[in-house]
């Protein structure tokens, strides 16, 4: 007996062998200034995160990068750095992407009272003193070294000071930086984009190389809560001139009471003379609702049109505190998310829900990601969207309630659409369904690179289907090929935060995708598949019972 099992040990252990050889669809590519830490801090550790990603050249038009060979080299993403938490984001026109009442962004107290009204964590005491310690940096202390913005293999950052990276043009970063007083500073490489008289900030999300979109911050007083910022959704030209500020939507007005109107693009296609373009604008009762935004190129100073979508607005139930359409591709599909109002979880979650439109032009109405690994209260960040229509952005792992319990885990993810302008054959390498990322990166070897990174955040992916993204490192790798595996047995604090990009492996099959297993009972897997491994070892256990 013992003899016919040694038999058995040596043929699965061939199987393991030759598995493991061809597992994985995704290589980790960690990028020298991460690695080197060479934007780093003095006195502080230091986290770089991935932010986007060069078009490049795709070495197959169909299949990308998973039917050519791909270098690291041919695909330069962004990152930025972070010393510590930011408090009131960088990016966002408003504290904490919904506050246009301006209640939340003076305190820690009135921090913790968002996290309180609106998440419900128990944690939200020290949630509130980590992200106002940070903006205190800034605000009070001046410290304007936390968000250093750079593009890989570049002899510089783009600022000395707090900028962010949020799309590349080739490799021409597009965001907004610190420009001595002014917090924000919209730029396109390094060119400034012009600030119209009387505004006092400008943001700059997306560029093709002839337009440029974002925002335009005002200054408006209130009724009884001083003077705060209004924002427009704005449009610069290729040599940075303004073309559009453009109108808030039907029944939103500059101010109402305290509450304040607000509005973005963040994403645009130009089809003939059509101008169209996604973010969120203010409608009645001062809601910020996710937007479709329709204009003709030449008057860009008004749109045609500014459609909420359908079934991502607040509503009289005020289901939904806030929605954004956050990016847009050449088929006209879109995707976005829609943040639950704190009187309003779900199952115990406040959570950010993410949903795509089929067709912006027509009636665009929000289809909310769910099967697979999008279970029924799932919250996550939209990345972006590829012209395969191929989404990445991060998702929940655990279901625990985060209403009186803690936030949630996230992981990245890719959801391959199936929407016009979807290639068949590459959804296939995919099994035609949404992956957390890890599952993809899995090769099933314990010592492998792709072992030393767990991937929490995908940012951006181009049609070679190479991804930006953030993830967290245990250096010589973690313990197991868990997706919640201990780095070092679990010790504090040696696992660092970095900017990594994924390349696809040439002529990988979704026969080589491996589906992690978990350490821990309240991390649930919907949808996913047994792994190879898996299956070796109950085809093996089956067998010696027999």
């Amino acid at each position: 007996m013992s003899k016919t099992i040694f038999k058995l040990s040596s043929v699965t252990l061939a199987l393991v062998g030759s598995f493991s050889t061809n597992a994985a669809i995704y290589n980790i590519v960690e990028i020298d200034e991460s690695k080197n830490d060479t934007y780093g801090l003095s006195g502080y550790n230091t986290e770089y995160y991935g932010t986007a990603v060069e078009q490049g050249t795709s070495p197959d038009p169909t299949f990308g990068c998973f039917r050519g060979s791909c270098t690291s080299a041919g695909f330069k993403i962004s990152a930025e750095t972070r010393n510590w938490k930011e408090g009131i984001s960088y990016r966002e026109e408003v504290p904490f992407a919904m506050d246009n009442s301006f209640v939340y962004p003076d305190s820690q107290s009135e921090f913790e009272s968002y996290c309180n009204n609106e998440l419900g964590y128990k944690t939200c005491s020290s949630w509130a003193e980590e992200r106002w310690s940070g903006y205190q940096q800034e605000r009070e202390q001046s410290n304007y070294l936390n968000s250093i913005a750079f593009v890989e293999g570049s002899v510089s950052s783009v600022s000395d000071y707090n900028a962010v990276i949020n799309d590349l043009e080739g490799t021409t970063p597009i965001g907004n930086k610190r420009d001595n007083t002014t917090r924000n500073v919209a730029f396109v490489g390094t060119t400034d984009l012009d600030i119209p008289s009387g505004a006092i900030e400008t943001k700059a999300w997306k560029s093709d190389g002839t337009y440029t979109v974002g925002s335009i911050l005002r200054s408006q007083a209130t009724s009884s809560n001083g003077t705060r910022s209004i924002s427009k959704a704005a449009i610069w030209n290729n040599s940075g001139a303004l073309q559009g500020e453009l109108n808030f939507g039907k029944d939103g007005v500059a101010q109402n009471e305290n509450t304040l109107g607000q509005a973005s693009i963040r994403d645009f296609y130009v089809s003939g003379t059509d101008f169209w373009a996604v973010g969120y604008n203010t409608y009645a009762n001062q809601r910020m609702d996710a937007t479709v935004f329709k204009l003709d190129t030449s008057d860009l100073s008004q749109f045609v049109s500014s459609k909420q979508v359908s079934g991502a607005t607040g509503g009289s139930e005020l289901i939904y505190s806030n929605s954004v359409v956050s990016a847009l591709n050449e088929n006209f599909v879109a995707v976005g998310s829609a943040k639950r109002s704190g009187g309003n979880p779900e199952n115990g979650v406040s959570q950010n829900r993410l949903f795509y439109i089929s067709d912006i032009r027509n009636s665009p109405t929000a289809n909310y990601f769910s099967g697979g690994i999008f279970f029924s209260n799932a919250g996550g960040t939209i990345g972006s969207i590829n012209k395969f229509n191929e989404v990445v952005g991060s998702i929940d792992i655990s279901r625990e309630r985060e209403r009186d319990g803690t936030e949630r885990e996230k992981r990245g993810f890719i959801y391959p659409l199936d929407e016009t302008g979807t290639e068949s054959t590459r959804r296939a390498i995919f099994d035609n369904k949404a992956w957390v990322l890890d599952d993809l990166t899995n090769d099933g070897v314990v010592s492998s690179n792709n072992n030393t990174y767990r991937i929490l955040e995908a940012t951006d992916i181009n049609d070679a289907g190479v991804i930006s993204a953030t993830a967290r490192k245990c250096e010589n790798g973690y313990d197991t090929t868990e997706m919640d595996s201990y780095c070092q047995g679990g010790r504090i604090g040696v696992e660092t935060m970095v900017a990594v990009k994924l390349i696809p492996i040439e002529n990988a099959t979704s026969a080589d995708i491996q589906s992690r297993s978990y350490r821990s009972a309240n991390i649930e897997r919907q949808g996913g598949t047994l792994g190879w491994f898996a299956l070796v070892v109950m085809g093996l256990l089956g067998f010696r019972r027999k």
